[in-house]
């Protein structure tokens, strides 16, 4: 009989603690406004408020997973037990290609790359908000570019493992957008052949360190291309020039503990006299529409080489690059592209002279199947 009861609680406080297990880290859930993660080299999803339409509903899910107890504690344990047994990357987040580059491994990634991720009907929804953005913008004589920033595997694909085979009779990504742009006449930069150009004399994304953007080297690459083709449109708009920036490089680490995750990266630094009058201001935040916890941010500079306003809606490959903007336009307007929705409001409250709109690559196999209304933005 007290066997029996004996046996009964030890089941019971099993369940107890099994049970524990499962919801305390749903319970325990880290609720910080903004968690920059050194060790997934990314920004935590933040709250994005409480709305009820399918495209904040999926934030929901992102901001549970990021924010669950123990989840970095977690993390670490995996990755570094995995690079203990196997000498690899955890699957999931990165792993090693040829020579000792450093690739993202992620399942969409590894899709985008074998060009079996391509979705048309996803890459036809946001031609058709650019082209209708391009069109608005071109009555009131405002250049519109779109920019495209690359995965690594896109320009340096040949240092990919050799046992992840590409399917050539289909359109990558970009190969797909670029065309489908062409044909609405939407001015963009998508720079694959200049990129792999450059690569032939320079490291333009660095071997280990931040695998998923390009380097300095390469951002002044694409900017440059960026500004060449705005200045197309209108001629005014100041050169974007190297001989503003001091070029260094310096020793780069993420936080990986036991993998090795260290290098040497490029660093481009303003020189003081064109840096120097650039003003950060992020009142902005209280005053124009957006959708929780994305960020505006205005950049005010009076000594800039003109008086033009640009507004950029941006994704994460031109996060820190403000410098490439500001001593060049008096007002830089930078904005999460999840407000696409209220371009229409930024731009007659803004009363900019060029717009950009960034997308990185990867975007296409996460986060932009969230955008359920690109397709139905109009304008007046």
């Amino acid at each position: 009989m007290n066997n029996s009861k004996t046996e009964k609680m030890v089941n019971f406080i099993f369940v107890l603690v099994f049970v524990g297990m499962i919801f305390l880290p749903f319970c325990l859930l880290d609720t910080t406004e903004i968690i920059d993660s050194s060790l997934e080299n990314r920004r935590m999803t933040m709250w994005p408020g409480w709305h009820f339409n399918q495209e904040i509903n999926a934030w929901y899910g992102h901001y549970v997973e990021d924010r669950v107890a123990f989840r970095e504690t977690a993390v670490r344990f995996y990755m570094d037990a995995t690079y203990a047994v196997f000498g690899e990357f955890s699957e999931d987040l990165h792993m090693y290609g040829k020579d000792g580059e450093v690739f993202p491994a992620d399942d969409g990634y590894i899709r985008a790359y074998q060009h079996l991720a391509t979705d048309e009907e996803l890459i036809d929804s946001l031609v058709t908000y650019l082209d209708r953005t391009n069109q608005y913008l071109e009555k009131q004589g405002i250049p519109f570019v779109f920019l495209a920033g690359l995965d690594k595997k896109t320009v340096y694909g040949e240092e990919m493992p050799d046992y992840i085979h590409v399917d050539t009779t289909k359109e990558s990504i970009m190969e797909m957008l670029a065309r489908k742009l062409t044909e609405k006449q939407v001015p963009y930069v998508i720079p694959v052949q200049e990129l792999r150009d450059a690569k032939q004399v320079e490291r333009v994304y660095n071997q280990k360190y931040d695998s998923a953007h390009w380097n300095a080297r390469g951002a002044m690459i694409g900017l440059r291309l960026l500004n060449e083709k705005v200045r197309e449109m209108d001629p005014d708009v100041p050169l974007l020039t190297e001989d503003v920036f001091t070029a260094s490089s310096e020793e780069k680490t993420l936080e990986f503990i036991s993998l090795p995750i260290t290098e040497q990266v490029p660093v481009y630094m303003l020189k003081s006299e064109y840096g120097d009058s650039i003003l950060a201001d992020g009142s902005l935040l209280d005053v124009l529409p957006h959708v929780a916890g994305t960020g505006i941010q205005h950049y005010l500079n009076e000594n800039a080489l003109s008086d033009k306003t640009i507004l950029i809606l941006q994704d994460s490959f031109l996060d820190g690059k403000q410098d490439f903007f500001a001593y060049r336009y008096q007002n830089v307007y930078m904005i999460s592209r999840q407000n696409y929705e209220s371009m229409q409001y930024y731009v007659e409250t803004l009363k900019p002279d060029v717009v950009v709109f960034e997308n990185a690559e990867r975007a296409f196999v996460d986060d932009l199947y969230a955008y359920t209304n690109l397709a139905n933005v109009t304008y007046e």
